[in-house]
Protein backbone atom coordinates (compact mmCIF):
# COMPACT_ATOMS: atom_id res chain seq x y z
CA UNK A 1 0.00 0.00 0.00
CA UNK A 2 1.40 3.38 -1.01
CA UNK A 3 1.81 6.22 1.46
CA UNK A 4 -0.55 9.08 0.67
CA UNK A 5 0.86 12.60 0.36
CA UNK A 6 -1.27 15.70 0.04
CA UNK A 7 0.32 18.71 -1.56
CA UNK A 8 -1.04 22.24 -1.19
CA UNK A 9 0.68 24.65 -3.57
CA UNK A 10 -0.84 27.70 -5.27
CA UNK A 11 1.85 27.95 -7.96
CA UNK A 12 0.77 25.60 -10.79
CA UNK A 13 4.27 24.88 -12.13
CA UNK A 14 5.72 24.06 -8.71
CA UNK A 15 2.67 21.95 -7.94
CA UNK A 16 3.00 19.87 -11.10
CA UNK A 17 6.77 19.41 -10.73
CA UNK A 18 6.40 18.16 -7.16
CA UNK A 19 3.46 15.91 -8.04
CA UNK A 20 5.45 14.32 -10.88
CA UNK A 21 8.55 13.79 -8.74
CA UNK A 22 6.74 12.38 -5.70
CA UNK A 23 4.53 10.13 -7.83
CA UNK A 24 7.61 8.69 -9.55
CA UNK A 25 9.11 8.17 -6.08
CA UNK A 26 6.28 5.78 -5.23
CA UNK A 27 3.78 7.93 -3.36
CA UNK A 28 0.07 8.40 -3.91
CA UNK A 29 -0.07 12.17 -4.36
CA UNK A 30 -3.20 14.31 -4.15
CA UNK A 31 -2.66 17.94 -5.24
CA UNK A 32 -4.59 20.94 -3.96
CA UNK A 33 -4.34 24.45 -5.36
CA UNK A 34 -6.29 26.07 -2.53
CA UNK A 35 -6.85 25.62 1.20
CA UNK A 36 -10.59 25.57 0.55
CA UNK A 37 -10.31 22.37 -1.51
CA UNK A 38 -8.03 20.85 1.10
CA UNK A 39 -10.47 21.58 3.91
CA UNK A 40 -13.33 20.13 1.86
CA UNK A 41 -11.44 16.85 1.52
CA UNK A 42 -10.70 16.78 5.24
CA UNK A 43 -14.36 17.47 6.05
CA UNK A 44 -15.27 14.35 4.06
CA UNK A 45 -13.20 12.25 6.43
CA UNK A 46 -10.14 11.80 4.24
CA UNK A 47 -6.62 12.37 5.57
CA UNK A 48 -3.08 11.85 4.26
CA UNK A 49 -0.09 10.18 5.82
CA UNK A 50 1.69 13.51 5.37
CA UNK A 51 0.76 17.00 4.13
CA UNK A 52 3.15 19.40 2.38
CA UNK A 53 1.90 22.97 2.15
CA UNK A 54 3.13 26.35 0.98
CA UNK A 55 3.64 28.98 3.69
CA UNK A 56 2.51 31.76 1.29
CA UNK A 57 3.99 35.27 1.58
CA UNK A 58 0.75 36.82 2.88
CA UNK A 59 0.79 34.66 6.02
CA UNK A 60 -2.24 32.69 4.90
CA UNK A 61 -0.26 29.45 4.94
CA UNK A 62 0.44 29.84 8.65
CA UNK A 63 -3.22 30.60 9.25
CA UNK A 64 -4.14 27.40 7.40
CA UNK A 65 -1.64 25.44 9.46
CA UNK A 66 -2.98 26.87 12.72
CA UNK A 67 -6.53 25.99 11.62
CA UNK A 68 -5.56 22.37 10.94
CA UNK A 69 -3.83 21.95 14.29
CA UNK A 70 -6.72 23.58 16.15
CA UNK A 71 -8.95 20.88 14.69
CA UNK A 72 -6.78 18.28 16.40
CA UNK A 73 -5.34 16.87 13.16
CA UNK A 74 -2.08 15.15 14.04
CA UNK A 75 -0.66 13.91 10.73
CA UNK A 76 2.79 15.35 9.89
CA UNK A 77 2.80 18.70 8.08
CA UNK A 78 5.78 20.09 6.17
CA UNK A 79 5.86 23.79 5.36
CA UNK A 80 7.53 25.22 2.23
CA UNK A 81 8.59 28.86 2.07
CA UNK A 82 10.61 31.14 -0.18
CA UNK A 83 11.79 32.97 2.94
CA UNK A 84 15.03 31.95 4.64
CA UNK A 85 14.36 34.19 7.65
CA UNK A 86 14.91 32.07 10.82
CA UNK A 87 11.92 33.82 12.40
CA UNK A 88 9.63 32.31 9.75
CA UNK A 89 10.93 28.83 10.58
CA UNK A 90 10.43 29.39 14.30
CA UNK A 91 6.88 30.69 13.83
CA UNK A 92 5.95 27.75 11.57
CA UNK A 93 7.25 25.23 14.12
CA UNK A 94 5.50 27.04 16.96
CA UNK A 95 2.21 26.91 15.07
CA UNK A 96 2.59 23.16 14.56
CA UNK A 97 4.72 22.35 11.50
CA UNK A 98 6.78 19.17 11.69
CA UNK A 99 9.40 20.37 9.23
CA UNK A 100 10.28 23.46 7.20
CA UNK A 101 11.85 23.61 3.74
CA UNK A 102 13.14 26.67 1.91
CA UNK A 103 12.31 27.18 -1.76
CA UNK A 104 13.56 26.33 -4.29
CA UNK A 105 13.02 22.83 -2.95
CA UNK A 106 15.74 20.26 -3.50
CA UNK A 107 13.68 17.21 -4.52
CA UNK A 108 16.15 14.70 -3.09
CA UNK A 109 16.25 16.50 0.24
CA UNK A 110 12.44 16.63 0.31
CA UNK A 111 12.26 12.91 -0.44
CA UNK A 112 14.79 12.10 2.30
CA UNK A 113 12.85 14.11 4.87
CA UNK A 114 9.53 12.53 3.88
CA UNK A 115 10.98 9.02 4.09
CA UNK A 116 12.59 9.70 7.48
CA UNK A 117 9.31 11.07 8.86
CA UNK A 118 7.23 8.17 7.57
CA UNK A 119 9.73 5.59 8.85
CA UNK A 120 9.33 6.97 12.35
CA UNK A 121 5.55 7.14 11.95
CA UNK A 122 5.27 3.52 10.81
CA UNK A 123 7.97 2.09 13.06
CA UNK A 124 6.52 -1.14 14.51
CA UNK A 125 5.92 -1.26 18.24
CA UNK A 126 7.33 -4.25 20.11
CA UNK A 127 4.66 -6.80 20.97
CA UNK A 128 4.09 -6.66 24.70
CA UNK A 129 1.33 -7.92 26.97
CA UNK A 130 0.37 -4.41 28.04
CA UNK A 131 0.87 -0.98 26.46
CA UNK A 132 4.34 0.46 27.01
CA UNK A 133 3.78 3.48 29.20
CA UNK A 134 5.90 6.13 30.86
CA UNK A 135 4.56 8.01 33.86
CA UNK A 136 5.96 11.34 35.02
CA UNK A 137 4.21 13.85 37.24
CA UNK A 138 0.52 13.93 36.24
CA UNK A 139 1.29 12.59 32.75
CA UNK A 140 1.18 9.18 31.08
CA UNK A 141 2.86 8.73 27.69
CA UNK A 142 1.51 5.63 25.93
CA UNK A 143 3.80 4.50 23.11
CA UNK A 144 1.34 1.90 21.84
CA UNK A 145 -1.55 4.34 21.57
CA UNK A 146 0.77 7.23 20.66
CA UNK A 147 -0.99 9.38 23.22
CA UNK A 148 -0.25 11.68 26.14
CA UNK A 149 -2.69 11.91 29.04
CA UNK A 150 -2.75 14.37 31.92
CA UNK A 151 -4.88 12.53 34.41
CA UNK A 152 -7.72 11.38 32.16
CA UNK A 153 -7.44 14.34 29.78
CA UNK A 154 -5.81 13.67 26.38
CA UNK A 155 -3.13 16.21 25.44
CA UNK A 156 -2.71 17.06 21.76
CA UNK A 157 0.78 16.51 20.36
CA UNK A 158 1.99 16.88 16.80
CA UNK A 159 3.94 13.97 15.30
CA UNK A 160 7.25 15.75 15.92
CA UNK A 161 6.34 16.63 19.52
CA UNK A 162 5.37 13.03 20.23
CA UNK A 163 8.61 11.70 18.72
CA UNK A 164 10.68 14.17 20.72
CA UNK A 165 8.95 13.31 23.99
CA UNK A 166 9.19 9.57 23.27
CA UNK A 167 12.95 9.76 22.74
CA UNK A 168 13.49 11.85 25.86
CA UNK A 169 11.37 9.74 28.23
CA UNK A 170 12.94 6.58 26.83
CA UNK A 171 16.34 7.87 28.00
CA UNK A 172 15.62 9.15 31.54
CA UNK A 173 18.44 11.08 33.20
CA UNK A 174 20.63 10.50 30.12
CA UNK A 175 21.89 13.76 28.62
CA UNK A 176 21.42 13.80 24.84
CA UNK A 177 23.36 16.29 22.76
CA UNK A 178 21.45 18.28 20.15
CA UNK A 179 22.85 16.42 17.14
CA UNK A 180 22.11 12.99 18.60
CA UNK A 181 18.62 14.09 19.58
CA UNK A 182 17.96 15.58 16.14
CA UNK A 183 19.07 12.35 14.44
CA UNK A 184 16.80 10.28 16.68
CA UNK A 185 13.78 12.59 16.35
CA UNK A 186 14.07 13.99 12.80
CA UNK A 187 16.23 11.37 11.13
CA UNK A 188 18.81 13.96 10.07
CA UNK A 189 21.54 16.12 11.63
CA UNK A 190 21.07 19.79 12.34
CA UNK A 191 22.55 22.27 9.90
CA UNK A 192 24.53 25.26 11.13
CA UNK A 193 22.28 27.77 12.91
CA UNK A 194 19.31 25.36 12.70
CA UNK A 195 17.24 26.03 15.82
CA UNK A 196 14.27 23.86 14.88
CA UNK A 197 15.01 21.32 17.63
CA UNK A 198 15.19 24.05 20.28
CA UNK A 199 11.87 25.46 19.10
CA UNK A 200 10.26 22.03 19.46
CA UNK A 201 11.73 21.65 22.95
CA UNK A 202 10.30 25.05 23.90
CA UNK A 203 6.86 24.01 22.56
CA UNK A 204 7.00 20.75 24.51
CA UNK A 205 7.91 22.59 27.71
CA UNK A 206 4.80 24.75 27.33
CA UNK A 207 2.77 21.54 27.24
CA UNK A 208 4.28 19.53 30.10
CA UNK A 209 5.89 22.07 32.43
CA UNK A 210 4.11 24.15 35.07
CA UNK A 211 6.80 26.80 34.62
CA UNK A 212 8.40 26.43 31.15
CA UNK A 213 11.21 28.85 32.06
CA UNK A 214 12.10 26.69 35.06
CA UNK A 215 11.50 23.18 33.70
CA UNK A 216 11.18 20.23 36.03
CA UNK A 217 11.13 17.42 33.47
CA UNK A 218 12.84 18.68 30.33
CA UNK A 219 16.07 20.34 31.41
CA UNK A 220 18.86 21.97 29.42
CA UNK A 221 22.39 20.60 29.52
CA UNK A 222 24.25 23.83 28.83
CA UNK A 223 26.53 23.72 25.82
CA UNK A 224 25.33 20.25 24.87
CA UNK A 225 21.63 19.40 24.67
CA UNK A 226 18.80 18.22 26.89
CA UNK A 227 18.00 15.64 29.57
CA UNK A 228 14.68 14.23 30.78
CA UNK A 229 14.33 13.96 34.56
CA UNK A 230 11.13 12.10 35.53
CA UNK A 231 11.43 12.82 39.24
CA UNK A 232 10.73 10.31 41.99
Amino acid sequence: MKNSLWLLESEPLNLQLLVNFLTKSGFEVTPFSSAKNLNTALAQGDAPHLLIMNAAPDGQGLANLRHLRQQGLEFPIFMMSSSSDPIDLIVALEVGADDFLIKPINPRELLARIQACLRRLHRPTKAVAAPERFRFGPFVLDLTERSLLKGKKPIHLTTREFELLKVLVSHPREPLDRQTLAQMVMGRPLADNDRSLDVQVARLRKIIEVEPNQPRFLQTVWGSGYVFTPGK
